[in-house]
Parts: structure tokens; C-alpha cells; sequence
């Protein structure tokens, strides 16, 4: 049996062991609540990585024909937007073509005559045919350079003494020069067909046996510049004028240096003007955007909407790819959204641009 003072002895100890127990639960608590939240922080940082790490891998999968991203972007050969039609290459049936027909009025005749009877010998010269048959053969004629020598008379009148001269044309002169058209197809070819000046001499010297030295045809070039120049103006106005404006933008090395080519254009009219930076600045500075009042129509890059005074559409050859992306990370609307926009444009094209209200 326990005396007073055990009894007391095992109170007071319980007591203590109870005091530690409530200090342990007391520190488990805290340590669980501690845990709850650093669990909740750390579930929360991991849904944030998921998103992060689905949004990096479906940049990867981004290319040209699946997003905003221009072709030069592309690291990989990417394939076309276009679905396989399942028909055979060439023409479809009811199709138009443009089959070579003979003309009623060639440039040149050449006829084949019957001289000589190849039974008996005897001269067939002055037998009239019976039957001609015809063919026609479509080519180029001989090209060479043509020099044309402008005379300008000069006269003195025979009454008054007065000396007269001719006028030579707007276009003649010097002594010695390119004419108008040889220098706007030096002009096409290295323009349109990009065809550098090096392999342009090549070129003209191969076709018309002339050689032109580069420095001459960057000369050429730049007459012809000069000549349009007073065309811009022109162009520029119809650009303002018009109802729909496309108008977009492009990287390009100028001297080996990176700059930036804009581009504002109708179905008709063209404008292409370069500059060091992509943003408002170049924008600005070409001077069209901030006066039209029409339609842009553009890709959604940040520069465009900020001209408030005009209304924006945006472009629907992006939506397109942007919609493929979509598709290839599993959003089934993206397709439906797709066959609605072709559909859209197929119907708009059959009624020849407009539709009814």
C-alpha cells in the first residue's frame, strides 16, 4: 500500500508527464499546421509548374503553320496547313485549262514545198497542192541589243539668221546610254525576280551577248528608284483612302545589319518602306498608320491596335494556324472553329467579296 508521500510523489510525476505530453501536442500541432500550409504552397507551386511546363512544350510544337510565328522561325522543316485533297496531280475533270491553240494570224509563214516526184521524177513546181497541212510553233524571237542613233537637226533661218534645233526626246540624254525598257527590265529582274547584280550581268550578257558591269545596272536601279519616286505619293494616297488596309512587318539584313521592312497594301497598291526598328517609332516614321481611317487588317501585333483612329480586324490566315495548334494540343473546338472560318470565306469568295445583310 502507498504511503502520502508516494501518492504524492506519482501525482506530481503524472502531473509533469502530462505538463510534456500537452507541450508535445501543443508542438505537434504547430508542427502539422506548418505542414498543412507548406504542403497546400507546395501544391499550389506544382499545378504552377504543370501549366509552365505544358506551356514550354507546346511552344516547342510551334511553328509557322501552327501559330503567329513567321517561317524564318521555323528550326524544323514543317509541313503545309493544307489538307491531302485525294486527287491526282495535275488538272481535275471539269476542269478549264489552257491548252496551246493555233492563232489565225501567225507572225511569220514558212512553206515546205513539193518539188519532185518521189515515184517518178518528174518536176512537181508548178502542180498546185491539194492539201496544206499547218503547224504552228510558239517561240522567241532572236533577241539582241538594238542601237537606235537620234539625229537632232540644227537650222539656221535664212531670213532672220535665227538658228533652230530639233528636240530629242525627254529620255535621250547623253551621248551614249541604256534606253528606257532595257532599264526596266534591269529593274524587274532585280527587283521582283531578285536577281542579284553579279548574276544579272550574267544574265543580260548570256540572253543578248552585251556585257553590263554591275555598277552600271546599280545604276540603272537607282535611275528607275528616282523615276517612281513620284509615284509614292500616289500610292500613298490611295493606301489612305481605302477601305481595308493589310499591313504587316519583316525582318531583313540591310548591310549586315538587322532591320525591319513594313509593308501597307491593297489588292491593287503596294508600299514597302524599311527601318532600323519594328515598333510604333518605324511606324511613325513611314507616316502612313497614323493617318488611315479605314480598316487594318493585321496579325494582332502590339503596334497596330494602338492606332485608335482606325477599326482593326484581324487576320484570319493566323487564326488558322493558331486554331491547327489547338487542334494538335487536343481542343476540339479549334476544330469546329476552323471548318466555321473556311466556310465563312468559301461563302464570302461565291459572292464575290460582299455578302447580303
Amino acid at each position: 500500500m502507498l504511503t502520502v508521500q508516494q501518492a504524492v510523489f506519482t501525482v506530481e510525476s503524472l502531473i509533469g508527464k502530462v505538463q510534456q505530453q500537452k507541450q508535445l501536442i501543443h508542438q505537434l500541432v504547430q508542427e502539422n499546421e506548418h505542414l498543412r500550409h507548406e504542403n497546400k504552397q507546395l501544391r499550389k507551386e506544382n499545378e504552377q509548374l504543370k501549366y509552365r511546363v505544358q506551356e514550354l512544350e507546346a511552344r516547342t510544337k510551334k511553328n509557322s503553320s501552327n501559330s503567329h510565328l513567321p517561317p524564318s522561325s521555323d528550326r524544323f522543316h514543317t509541313h503545309s496547313s493544307r489538307k491531302p485533297s485525294g486527287n491526282k496531280p495535275g488538272g481535275q475533270e471539269g476542269h478549264q485549262g489552257t491548252t496551246l491553240r493555233q492563232v489565225e494570224h501567225p507572225h511569220h509563214r514558212v512553206v515546205h514545198r513539193v518539188h519532185t516526184c518521189q515515184g517518178c521524177g518528174a518536176s512537181l513546181r508548178e502542180v498546185k497542192p491539194f492539201k496544206v497541212d499547218i503547224r504552228q510553233v510558239f517561240d522567241l524571237p532572236p533577241v539582241t541589243i538594238e542601237v537606235t542613233q537620234h539625229e537632232r537637226e540644227v537650222k539656221s533661218c535664212p531670213h532672220c539668221r535665227c538658228v533652230q534645233q530639233a528636240e530629242f526626246p525627254s529620255h535621250v540624254t547623253n551621248h551614249v546610254q541604256y534606253g528606257p525598257r532595257l532599264t526596266a527590265l534591269v529593274v524587274y529582274l532585280h527587283h521582283i525576280q531578285l536577281i542579284p547584280y553579279k548574276r544579272l550581268s550574267d544574265t543580260i550578257e548570256a540572253l543578248y551577248q552585251h556585257s553590263i558591269s554591275t555598277g552600271t545596272l546599280a545604276n540603272m536601279v537607282k535611275r528607275g528608284r528616282e523615276a517612281l519616286e513620284s509615284n509614292m505619293d500616289v500610292i500613298e494616297d490611295a493606301l489612305l483612302e481605302s477601305n481595308i488596309l493589310h499591313v504587316d512587318e519583316t525582318s531583313l539584313r540591310i548591310n549586315g545589319k538587322l532591320a525591319w521592312v513594313h509593308v501597307a497594301c491593297t489588292s491593287k497598291y503596294t508600299y514597302l518602306a524599311p527601318h532600323v526598328s519594328r515598333g510604333k517609332k518605324a511606324t511613325d516614321d513611314i507616316g502612313i498608320l497614323p493617318r488611315y481611317q479605314g480598316t487594318m487588317m493585321h496579325d494582332g501585333f502590339g503596334t497596330y491596335p494602338k492606332y485608335t483612329q482606325a477599326t482593326h480586324a484581324l487576320c484570319h490566315a493566323h487564326h488558322l494556324r493558331e486554331l491547327k495548334g489547338f487542334i494538335e494540343q487536343g481542343h476540339t473546338w479549334a476544330s469546329r472553329m476552323t471548318t466555321f472560318l473556311l466556310a465563312a470565306k468559301q461563302a464570302v469568295e461565291a459572292h464575290h467579296g460582299a455578302l447580303s445583310e
